[in-house]
């Protein structure tokens, strides 16, 4: 090859000294020889190494350019640890003098594989994110070598051209050497530059080293917008690379990058360099001859961020649904082929039209479907040893629901509907893609898991905790098969990998007890019976070892509730007693039995497995009568939810495995799949209504009135009577008549359960049994004391008639049963000795600040303050601060915050052993 004359000098860039060595042999073999060759690097050891072996040292390349001798056309910038072949620097002048390009890039080549490519030039998006093109691992064989334009060419290798060097002023070296080659390549281009990569100069790289820290590239590519962009091309450009980056921070985790934390360091970064980025900003468009429209020219459309998570989701996606094995998702045409992503989308689709009336009305008003506390904070903090507001209020623990619904409700905002959405909608979505990867720990394909995952979430049983109420209960089914798959997933072979799968199904196991405690034990119970159907398998029987440590772990995540809770009573509140659909019954059991009798023996093991539990769930929801309760009922309906789940993704997969059996066989594992189909088809019942299942809301339109009245700050309470079923939440009951209080203008979740009677509500009992008996006929001043301004009926009592006959009662005009408000001004829970009315806000009482003292209709106990002294049934405090609060109770608020402590490192731990297995 004839190489134009040019002449040369070689700049070796140096982060790290040791790379020197090798790359300045590299360097001194090239065919095409440079005519000198120079150190730049700010470190004292690359001055010595160059004294040492007698070049050239500069700490910037600005330095360099200055004194070099005009003869000098070109500079070659190479990064140390680079190692050109020899050929390298004579392709790479060949190429730049036949395009006259002021920019020639080199191929580069993975420096422990070389035939794998790292860099054939670059190109970006508008935000100046590089895109490759290539992916991961390609090997080169020569599908890239054409000389082409490209928007940047990489770092470790190029042929600059001198003038515009002494123009541009080198490299920033503040930003990562990924970002500084794009920003050089801009400024270049702003000048009219022609930059092109040269694939026959071949260059290897360290795949490390060819990408610098996360931040420090993602502060360099704001910092090459702010230089080169036009002020109006920013106006848009910024904040949507600032959207970009939260939604990549929220996003990334899911397929196992972190990159929040960069984000905010590198515009963190960016605004305490700003002075000097303007600085460099005016630099660099001094003397321009394009704009922004050369530079777009080179740049895809659309964001490359966006790219790269459509593709690692595409590929996560694949990865946990178990795809189709193997099956690519780079292609769009095969995507849609996929019997997976097709029950995967279809899966999500039905998530959403099952849970669409939740997105913007959130719970419904029914049963124990009560909207989530107003103040999430308060609530985490009534579970922590504060105050349990039901009824007339109590220091009986709230169920550990309450404070996991607080957290999630503090963490989107406070807004009701996100968090119901989030626990609804996400647990739905959560169970289907359990059950998919549970199912897959047994060799049973994805989209049967889907279709499993649909019966877990919305089959039969699962239809009959959400017509029963049971939210807590409802939401864990998203956590149940995860508490299984952990455990039952091959253990690492390193012991610090052990312990964080021992650490990973702690907390997931503890997710489950939060939501409905009953269910602690059945991962450990589950796993060993199917153990127990596989005796001589390994596997299942550490499972066993692996669910057992971890749900004795999880035990903590249950405190305080737990060390406070009348256990017995707990469990033994309501009747258990489910009936079955006698039609879905038998289809299931058709299922069952047929994928038995025609499955290989594998799938009829797992088809038995999940018979045997959902016939044990389904006999422990009819317990009723041995005295067991409603949560009892919950809690084996879940179970029931998860047996079905297994015989239907069972059944459904046998069809696929009965392809190369008997005709027997194969007659058979269709009778089991067309039933396992219908099962299925019975989920499509909660679609209708769009609220999981759960029944319609009986009480707003009943109580909507009052918010008007009461305004931002409720500070009465409402007397609910009518049928026991019908009333939210548990109820007390006087000469059979069933009623209960909640608070204005609409109960909340933490009011559903009422704790052990108190005095109030015996003071209250003996007001509605002396009405009952006529001894009054002004039951309103009665009833003031108690903060109750309401009483609404919900449904036939008799306890209407008792009411209308009061003479300080007003009838209201609603439109379906009777309404009252008490006579005069409204009655309020907490009135201070001079009259004024306090609010409730949160779980405490707030007013005017005084020398007096404020009554609280509350039950009384001595961490009421300041100063709580008992007043007949209720307890008055001092009105000095302007608030009365509940001082909470320290041993219950030290439990909880040791709850979380463990709960967030088993979350840590195990993260940690999956990472170093």
């Amino acid at each position: 090859m004839r190489f134009p004359p040019v002449a040369v000098v070689a700049v070796i860039t140096v982060s790290d000294p040791e790379d020197l060595p090798e790359t300045l042999d590299a360097v001194r073999r090239q065919v095409y020889e440079p005519r000198r060759i120079m150190l730049v690097g700010a470190d004292r050891r690359t001055r010595r190494l160059a004294d040492e072996a007698s070049l050239i040292w500069s700490p910037t390349l600005e330095g360099i350019v200055g004194d070099l001798p005009t003869s000098v056309t070109h500079l070659w910038l190479v990064h140390g640890g680079a190692v050109p072949r020899p050929d390298a620097l004579g392709a790479l002048v060949d190429g730049a003098e036949r395009t006259e390009a002021a920019i020639a890039g080199s191929k580069l080549l993975d420096k422990r594989n070389p035939g794998s490519l790292l860099s054939v030039g670059v190109a970006t998006d508008v935000f100046d994110v590089p895109y490759l093109g290539l992916d991961p691992g390609e090997r080169d064989a020569g599908q890239y070598d054409v000389v082409r334009d490209v928007a940047a060419v990489g770092g470790a290798s190029l042929l600059l051209r001198r003038d515009l060097a002494r123009g541009l002023a080198g490299a920033d070296t503040e930003m990562g050497p990924e970002s500084a080659a794009v920003d050089l390549s801009q400024r270049a281009r702003l000048r009219g530059a022609r930059i092109v990569v040269v694939p026959s100069s071949e260059v290897l790289y360290p795949a490390a080293a060819y990408r610098g820290e996360l931040w420090r590239e993602e502060a360099g590519r704001i910092r090459a917008m702010l230089k080169v962009y036009s002020w109006m091309t920013l106006a848009w450009a910024l904040p949507t690379t600032f959207l970009l980056g939260v939604t990549e921070g929220l996003t990334a985790p899911f397929v196992g990058r972190w990159t929040l934390w960069a984000w905010l360091r590198a515009w963190t970064w960016n605004v305490g360099k700003i002075n000097s980025t303007l600085r460099l900003r005016n630099a660099a468009r001094r003397g321009r001859v394009e704009g922004d429209a050369e530079l777009f020219r080179y740049q895809l459309r659309g964001s490359a961020t966006l790219l790269r998570l459509r593709s690692e989701i595409g590929a996560k996606l694949r990865s946990r649904l178990g795809g189709d094995d193997g099956q690519s998702l780079a292609d769009l045409g095969r995507d849609l082929r996929q019997p997976a992503l097709v029950g995967g989308a279809l899966a999500v689709l039905f998530v959403l039209l099952a849970t669409r009336s939740i997105w913007s009305n959130g719970l419904p008003v029914v049963g124990f479907s009560l909207p989530l506390p107003a103040s999430g904070s308060s609530a985490t903090a009534a579970y922590a040893g504060g105050w349990n507001p039901a009824g007339f209020g109590s220091i009986e623990p709230l169920p550990p629901f309450i404070a996991l619904a607080g957290l999630v409700k503090t963490a989107l905002l406070g807004r009701a509907s996100w968090a119901a959405t989030a626990l609804v909608t996400g647990s739905f979505l959560s169970g289907v893609w359990g059950m998919t990867r549970l199912l897959r720990t047994f060799d049973i394909r994805a989209a049967a898991g889907i279709a499993a995952g649909t019966v877990l979430v919305a089959g039969p049983a699962s239809r009959a905790i959400a017509e029963g109420t049971g939210v807590p209960t409802l939401i864990a089914l998203g956590v149940l098969p995860w508490a299984l798959r952990v455990p039952l997933a091959r253990l690492p072979s390193s012991r610090r990998g052990r312990l964080g799968r021992v650490a990973g199904a702690g907390w997931v196991i503890s997710l489950l007890a939060v939501l409905a405690p009953p269910l602690l034990v059945v991962p450990a119970g589950s796993i060993l019976l199917w153990a127990t159907l596989n005796p001589k398998s390994l596997v299942a029987w550490r499972a066993v070892v692996v669910a057992t440590l971890s749900g004795g772990l999880a035990i903590v995540a249950l405190f305080p509730w737990l060390g406070a809770v009348d256990l017995g009573g707990y469990l033994a509140t309501g009747t258990a007693y489910w009936e079955p659909g006698p039609a879905l019954a038998a289809v299931l059991g058709l299922a069952l039995v047929a994928t038995v009798a025609a499955a290989s023996r594998d799938l009829a093991t797992v088809a038995l497995w999940g018979g045997l539990v959902a016939g044990l769930g389904a006999l422990l929801a009819r317990l009723g009568a041995s005295g067991a309760g409603r949560e009892i009922e919950h809690a084996a309906l879940a179970v029931a939810a998860l047996g079905s789940a297994l015989i239907v993704g069972s059944a459904i997969d046998a069809v696929r495995r009965a392809a190369a059996t008997s005709a027997l066989a194969r007659a058979g594992a269709a009778v089991g799949a067309t039933a396992a189909t219908l099962v299925v088809l019975s989920t499509l019942l909660v679609v209708g209504p769009g609220r999981a299942g759960l029944p319609a809301d009986e009480l707003t339109d009943r109580v909507a009135f009052t918010a008007a009245a009461e305004g931002d700050f409720a500070s009465s309470r409402i007397l609910l009577v009518g049928p026991a079923d019908a009333l939210p939440g548990t109820s007390r009951t006087v000469r059979g008549a069933a009623y209960r209080v909640v608070s204005a203008p609409t109960p909340r979740m933490w009011e559903a359960w009422l704790p052990t009677t108190t005095t109030a509500d015996n003071a209250l009992s003996d007001v509605l049994e002396a009405m009952i008996d006529g001894q009054t006929s002004r039951a309103g001043s009665l009833l003031r004391p108690f903060g109750i301004r309401w009483v609404i009926s919900v449904g036939d009592t008799p306890l209407e008639q008792v009411f209308s006959g009061q003479l300080d009662l007003v009838p209201l005009g609603v439109a379906d049963g009777v309404a009252f408000t008490v006579e005069g001004d409204p009655p309020v829970r907490a009135l201070s000795t001079d009259g004024v009315a306090w609010s409730y806000i949160g779980n405490r009482y707030e007013g005017p600040a005084g020398d007096g003292s404020v009554f609280l209709a509350e039950s009384y106990h001595q961490a009421w303050g300041p100063g709580g002294v008992e007043t007949d049934w209720g307890v008055s405090v001092s009105a000095v601060d302007g608030e009365a609060a509940f001082g909470g109770i320290a041993s219950r608020r030290s439990q909880a915050v040791l709850a979380a402590a463990l709960f967030s490192f088993l979350v840590a731990f195990s993260w940690l052993g999956r990472r170093t297995a």
